[in-house]
């Protein structure tokens, strides 16, 4: 069953299943922010709860953004888990503690039971570890924990100018997700491309991405097919 992410003619390049979890990522100013607060509030929005994990915007701000983009941030679908009630003690606010990240989210997952996790963002809590082995270990678990509760999910990822053309900072993340949106600035220009759908067939062309003060959509464009479905 294929479900609204919130981003109007993606269903032109792939129809994504409502248990898949996402990675969406790009440099800064591709619109991801946008993009997330669209996905959780195009399930809020129609009675689904949804529930925000920040790791790098204070709660005000995040509601501001869901606020002007014309979503009711007082929902009671409407859910964040607090960047600060994770921080490591004595870390001066800077170093997340995995475990208090990974244990808020059970707890609201137990609690408060969203259809829809937005986690924002994967690189910054990856960040934390200094081996690939151990990253995967984490992410594998946070993914689980999400897919076990029967939630969709939308992570999104960090790249920095250095890196663009790439969807994320720790190549780790792309494997553990089930499908994969790139985001690139070319010129003036936002570009979305699908990289990944794990078992679908997609269109791989890049698409124009248009980001007004209400809606993300994608534009036209020629199309590349790719299929998935031998994985």
């Amino acid at each position: 069953m294929s479900f609204d992410l919130g981003i109007e003619g993606l269903e032109n390049l792939v129809e994504v299943p409502d248990d898949y979890i996402l990675l969406a990522g790009g440099p800064p100013g591709t619109g991801k922010s946008a993009i997330a607060i669209d996905y959780i509030f195009a399930g809020v929005d129609e009675g689904e709860k949804g529930l925000y994990v920040t790791l790098t915007q204070s709660p005000e701000e995040i509601r501001e953004s869901a606020e002007l983009r014309g979503h009711d941030p007082d929902s009671e679908n409407f859910k964040i888990q607090q960047a600060t009630d994770l921080m490591r003690a004595g870390s001066g606010g800077q170093i997340f503690e995995p475990e208090k990240v990974v244990d808020g989210l059970r707890r609201n997952l137990n609690e408060f039971e969203p259809d829809r996790v937005v986690f924002d963002t994967i690189t910054k809590f990856l960040m934390i570890f200094d081996a690939e082995p151990v990253m995967r270990e984490h992410a594998d678990a946070l993914i689980s924990r999400i897919k076990d509760k029967g939630a969709s999910g939308l992570f999104m990822a960090e790249v920095p100018f250095s890196k663009a053309g790439q969807p994320s900072r720790y190549e780790i993340a792309e494997f553990v997700v089930d499908g994969i949106f790139r985001l690139e600035q070319q010129d003036k220009t936002i570009m979305l491309d699908v990289l990944k759908m794990k078992g679908l067939s997609y269109d791989g062309g890049k698409r124009e991405v248009q980001i007004s003060d209400n809606s993300v959509k994608l534009g036209s464009h020629s199309s590349d097919s790719f299929d998935d479905s031998s994985e």
